[in-house]
Formats: C-alpha cells, structure tokens, sequence
C-alpha cells in the first residue's frame, strides 16, 4: 500500500510533463490561409492547424485539446478576428503570439489574410521575434519570406489592374468576403447576405436579387458560403452562372498564392475582363 502515493505522484508526474513534451516547440495556427502561408515560409517547424478539416473560420472554436496545445505552443499564429482571439492574452506572453490584429484595433472585414499590405508588414514583424530570431534556419526563412513577398506583390498588381473591367461591381451568393481585395482595384462587393448566416434564405430575398441582377445584365455571380450552394440552380436556370472562390473560411487545395491567382481567373470573369 505504501507505493500508491509514489504511483499517483508519478501518474501525476506523467500527466502534467506529455503534453509540455508532444505539444513543445509546435507553432499553433488558428485558420487555414496562415496555415498554408507558414508552410511556404517555415516549412521546417511543426506546424499545428486547429481549425478542424470541415470547420468554418468563423465558427470553428478550440477544442479542450487544441487549448492545451495553445497553452504550451512554443509560437501561436491567429489572424486576431477568430471568435475566440481575445482569450489568447490571457494564456500566453505577448512575445508568444503572432496576430494580424493589434490589441483594440477596429477593422472593417475579418477577412484580413486578403489584406496585402497588412499581411507583408505582419510577416515582417514575426520575423523580428526572438523565437524566431532564435532557430537555427533563420537566413533561410528570411528568403523564403522575401521570395514570397515578392510574388505577393505581383499578385496585388494583378488584382489592382481589375479597375479596368468594364464591370465594376459584383454579387456574392453568401457573406462578403473580399472587402480588401475589392479595395484594391475599387470595385464593389455586393453580398447576399450581411455578416455571416446560416440557414435558409427568402425566396423574396432571392427575387430581389435576381431581378436586381437582370436588371444590370450580370451574368455571373460569386459563391462565398458553401452553404449556400443549393441555390445555385435557382440562379442557373435564370441564366447566371455561380462560380466558386476561395474565401479562406474553409481549406480546398492548393498554396496561398495560387489560390490568389485561381481567384483573379474567377474575378476577371465575374467583371467581364479580357
């Protein structure tokens, strides 16, 4: 009977030491777009997406386990506009977490991995943490992030030349999600819906857009809640075609710059670009 407390002391031992063991020196990532941004760039590290396969960025939230690896990440990556982004400071030392966001700042659209200046500025800045600062292929990453931003500015460029479409606006058949990408080459989202929905939309609402939509002879739309899909046919059979984008809510395959360049493909059809 004498060894059950050095059992349970060990059991304890055991207990509290895996996870500081299986979850040490792992980058956490909260969303898919930095996800497949940090697996350009840093492709060495272990890198650990919580947002589960078929989770929605919006309303995927931590398991107790994803909480776990949070609390003993050696770097926690989020984008700052997760519902549940807020929580992280309580958690973790500031020099352990890397956000697009700054404490109490304002945005107009969480869909901030579309912001491209934003994101270069970020990109810079974790480069200059000391965890970072700190690995043994820091040269490395350094031109990998060059090499990517060089890229990524060439893309901007691209999205910028649709201000030459005749058409200078767009419908999207779900939330907005492009507000920054729209900023870009100053044209104009029009979203189904305001913020983000589930659920069934009106068949008046429906009218109203396709009679909308008839009006200013568009002939395609942009689908952005894969929700939504299943009124796709009500669209086609008005003679509007839904084509798919990539939002960032959700994983398809693919790296972040050429799923940038998949969009454009989309964009310029979508504003009857040459």
């Amino acid at each position: 009977m004498k060894f059950i407390p050095l059992v349970l002391s060990i059991l304890t031992l055991f207990l509290i030491l895996v996870p500081k063991i299986l979850f040490a020196g792992e980058w956490v990532i909260s969303s898919y777009p930095l996800f497949k941004i940090m697996q350009e760039i840093f492709k060495e590290e272990r890198l650990h997406l919580i947002q589960p396969p078929k989770g929605e960025f919006h309303f995927a939230d931590p398991t107790p386990k994803d909480w776990q690896r949070v609390r003993e990440a050696e770097l926690l990556i989020i984008v700052g506009t997760e519902p549940w982004a807020k929580k992280v400071s309580k958690i973790l030392p500031s020099g352990k977490i890397f956000s697009l966001t700054k404490t109490g700042e304002k945005y107009p659209d969480p869909h901030l991995w579309f912001d491209f200046d934003r994101l270069e500025r970020a990109l810079r800045e974790l480069t200059e943490l000391q965890v970072v600062k700190a690995k043994p292929l820091f040269s490395t990453y350094k031109k990998r992030l060059e090499d990517f931003l060089l890229k990524l500015r060439e893309v901007k460029k691209v999205y910028q030349s649709l201000k030459n479409c005749p058409q200078r606006e767009f419908y999207s058949l779900g939330h907005g999600a492009f507000y920054y990408l729209s900023k870009e080459a100053s044209i104009k989202e029009i979203p189904l819906i305001k913020g983000h929905h589930h659920g069934e939309i009106s068949s008046k609402k429906l009218r109203e857009v396709l009679q909308s939509i008839k009006e200013k002879r568009i002939k395609a739309i942009l689908l952005t809640e894969r929700e939504f899909i299943r009124y796709k046919r009500t669209f086609e059979n008005e003679g509007v075609e839904v084509l798919e984008a990539w939002t960032g809510d959700f994983d398809i395959p693919g790296d972040y710059l050429s799923l940038l360049e998949d969009n454009l493909k989309v964009f310029k059809k979508i504003l009857n670009c040459q």
